[in-house]
């Protein structure tokens, strides 16, 4: 009887841990810090793009950066030209990133000046949200699952009054490349036009 009480509090004791311990910087694979904690659910799906969902993980980090690649922070990013939010994401996948989304200003204005090419509308990484339909940028998604509450503390961004992210229609958001307004200000779009591509890989 002893033992089997042991044993119980033994499997008690592991089922806590498991539960407390899961879904805490999840990654698919190296030191992905702060991806996949918080999914795209399924639910978010483009209209106007054939009901297509952002789902990829990436499996593994980049031992260094690419040719064409620039490094900061240990991540790697990329401009991949003139796409849909959709055709910039699977480019991207393809190199084991995601389209970037910005984790604070100081990221941002790096990425704005060593990355960005063109004074022109970009595509972010935040997708859908979890209300439904909303402006508010700490209930959006990011394609590489970072969680956006904690994120728009440091980012401290808004959405154009009235320009709602859905999870169907309108659920991507653009930022405008060295436009003191739009920089800080999101836009809503279908998705389906094509816009600026920034790609963010993670390093091993």
């Amino acid at each position: 009887m002893l033992l089997f009480f042991v044993l119980l509090i033994g499997v008690t004791s592991a089922a806590n841990v498991i539960c407390t311990d899961y879904g805490k910087d999840i990654g698919g694979g190296g030191d992905f810090k702060g991806y996949y904690v918080r999914p795209v659910p399924t639910t978010c799906r483009f209209r106007h793009l054939g009901n297509w969902s952002p789902q990829f993980r990436i499996d593994q980090g980049q031992p260094q950066c690419k040719g064409g690649w620039k490094e900061w922070n240990k991540k790697c990013y990329f401009e991949a030209g003139h796409k849909n939010w959709k055709d910039g994401e699977e480019f991207c996948n393809r190199n084991q990133a995601h389209n970037w989304q910005p984790n604070d200003r100081e990221e941002y204005k790096w990425v704005e000046q060593n990355v960005m090419r063109h004074n022109t509308w970009y595509y972010l990484g935040t997708v859908c949200n979890s209300k439904g339909q909303s402006t508010n940028v700490a209930d959006f998604y990011t394609a590489s699952g970072e969680d956006m509450r904690k994120i728009q503390q440091k980012l401290n961004v808004k959405v154009h009054p009235g320009r709602n992210v859905n999870n169907h229609s309108m659920p991507c958001m653009v930022s405008y490349r060295n436009h003191n307004e739009w920089r800080w200000k999101y836009h809503h779009m279908n998705c389906k036009d094509p816009q600026r591509i920034v790609c963010e890989a993670p390093m091993a």
